[in-house]
Formats: structure tokens, sequence, C-alpha cells
């Protein structure tokens, strides 16, 4: 009712205001004034432009709209370490090993083995034996990383002490869950080992270090000193 005697009035006594009424109470005239008294031409939210009181909603300019959800959008980005294993006092032959976050909000699993495994002694690693003789990847170590709500999580490189007994796997493979295990890199079963990877997940991500074609299934294949993973939250 307010809006159709405030109209009537404006066609009477302000003849530049258009008749046509948008979301607002009514278009604004084409000349000055533009609006009664007590109200305001404004631009509205459909980009119209209107008089307005200001009590109506979307009498503002709609500065800020659509920048609303930050779904997706990771609040603790982070570059660096991302996960350590330390086997400091470590007898070889534990079920798991606990892991380190590199920084808040990070979930870290331990590192455990894979159904097949036997325990064996090793200070200073998690070692096992029982590795397969033929070159399968169905037994390895296997860990677990999960970014925080929001965050993807990219795993670039890793610092991996592998070695193998002589009788152990002759080779040791490192695969991550980001593509289904499909890329392989190959470790040392000798010496440290500082490969770049390329694994990124908006979830959990597993790493598995997989050993294969033993000479003897008594072989023996660990990880020793120190197990890093570095890269970033985005």
């Amino acid at each position: 009712m307010r809006v159709a005697l405030l109209l009537a009035s404006c066609l009477v006594s302000c003849s530049s205001f258009s008749p046509e009424l948008g979301s607002e109470p009514f278009v604004c005239g084409d000349v000055d004034p533009k609006c009664p008294d007590g109200y305001a031409c404004i631009t509205s939210t459909s980009g119209m432009q209107v008089c307005s009181d200001g009590t109506t909603v979307g009498s503002g300019s709609g500065s800020g709209s659509g920048s609303g959800s930050n779904t997706g959008t990771c609040s603790t980005p982070y570059t660096g370490v991302l996960a350590t294993y330390s086997f400091t006092g470590a007898t070889g032959s534990q079920a798991s090993t606990t892991g380190t976050p590199g920084t808040i909000g990070i979930t870290v699993g331990p590192i455990t083995r894979s159904t097949g495994l036997t325990s064996a002694a090793g200070t200073g690693s998690i070692n096992s034996s029982n590795w397969p003789t033929a070159a399968t990847l169905d037994r390895f170590y296997t860990i677990t990383i999960t970014p925080p709500s929001g965050c993807k999580l990219a795993v670039t490189s890793a610092a991996v002490d592998v070695t193998t007994s002589g009788t152990g796997p002759t080779t040791a493979i490192l695969a991550t869950s980001a593509d289904s295990f499909a890329a392989h890199v190959t470790l040392s079963t000798s010496a440290a080992t500082t490969p770049t990877l390329n694994a990124t997940t908006n979830g959990g991500l597993e790493i598995r270090i997989i050993g294969e074609s033993a000479a003897a299934t008594t072989g023996t294949m660990r990880v020793q000193n120190t197990l890093t993973f570095s890269g970033a939250l985005q």
C-alpha cells in the first residue's frame, strides 16, 4: 500500500519518475530530484537505480557479495617438513614407530608393516624379513599423512634410509596413493636416498616403501635412522 501511495505521489509531483517498480520500492527518476524527500537513489543488488529509504533488504551497495565461502581454502598454508620418523632407540622388531608432524593440523600415522612381513631385530630401525622373492608389490612399510580440513596436501620430497641384508630385497620402491601406487620411485638399498616426489591429494595420503626380489625370505630390509617427508599445505 505504501509503495502504491508513494508511486502515485511521484507520478503527480515528479513526472520524471519511472512507473516501473523494481526490487526496491520504485525506480529512480531521470532528472533531479530523482527521489522524494527521505529517499535516496542507490544501486540495488540487481544493478538497478532505485529509490530507497534505507530499510529495505538489499538497500546497500552489495559489496562483498560472493566473497563468503572459503570452502576448500587452506587456512593454514605451509611449506616445509610434513612428517618425521626417528628410529633412535628402536629395536627393529617393534610393531610400529610413531611420526612427528612438521606443523600444527597435520595428522601423521605410524610406520607399520603390511601383512606377510615378519618383524626382525635391528637396532635403530624398523626391520622385517619374509620379503617376496619375486617382483611383486604386496609387502611394504606404510604410513599415512593427512592434511587439516580445507587444505590440500602436496608431498614433494623425501629422505629415506633403506638397508637390506645380503639375501634381502634387491629392489626398494616408494609409491603413494595419489595415483593408486602406479608411479614407482626407486630407492637405494645401501644408502640414504632423497627422491623428488609429486603426490597431491585433498585427503589422507598413504606412502609405501616396498621391497621385492629378495634372494631368500630370510633376508631383511629395514628403514633406519630418520625418515622424512616434505612438501606443502595448500
